[in-house]
């Protein structure tokens, strides 16, 4: 177990983390506006969009390439991955949780919402990138899907187009929904590198 904490880096994990909420709790209703070409001529991008990011590419950079050591290890350490991930996405959302609730004064729930479910959407599509392409490339997908969003995720009026979930409203369900299925996908493809091999 020790073993393991070492090799994941929790301590860098845990900073990039802790970073992640103040920038978010703060700076979440910044808007940085760009040219848009899904239909509005330009949009206010809300900073939250990409903020998510830094903790989901972090937990892919953590998790390292593994080892032959890992690899033949009697103790397998996928669950603990996987695990690790689920304790990520939770601690924000406990973290997120007063916020949303309006017991914080000067911090937007919108902010609080949109940073738990696009970080629950990015560390999905990174831990999937990871099972497909291998961790050097993983996290190509949700830092791609963030660009795509924010060129192209904007109609007429500023509104998200429905496939465009980060950028979508807290209540919108399906950006809910398709996060969280993404991430329940990452978990089992991380997992399953427990799974007796055939």
């Amino acid at each position: 177990m020790t073993w393991w904490i070492h090799t994941r880096r929790l301590a860098l994990l845990t900073l990039v983390t802790a970073g992640f909420w103040a920038a978010a709790f703060t700076l979440g209703n910044s808007r940085l506006p760009l040219p848009q070409l899904g239909g509005a001529t330009s949009a206010d991008v809300p900073f939250i969009l990409f903020a998510p990011l830094a903790p989901a590419i972090a937990l892919n950079a953590c998790y390292g390439t593994p080892t032959p050591i890992e690899r033949t290890a009697l103790r397998r350490v996928a669950a603990l991955d996987s695990l690790l991930a689920v304790a990520v996405v939770a601690a924000t959302a406990a973290v997120a949780a007063p916020v949303m609730a309006g017991w914080l004064s000067g911090t937007d729930p919108f902010a609080a919402e949109s940073a738990v479910r696009n970080l629950a959407l990015y560390t999905g599509l990174a831990l999937i990138g990871r099972a497909a392409l291998g961790n050097h490339a993983s996290t190509v997908i949700p830092t791609l899907l963030a660009l795509v969003v924010s060129v192209f995720g904007y109609g007429p009026e500023q509104t998200a187009h429905w496939w465009a979930w980060p950028a979508a409203l807290p209540s919108d369900p399906l950006s809910w929904a398709g996060s969280a299925a993404l991430l329940s996908i990452g978990l089992y493809q991380t997992a399953r590198g427990d799974f007796p091999r055939r």
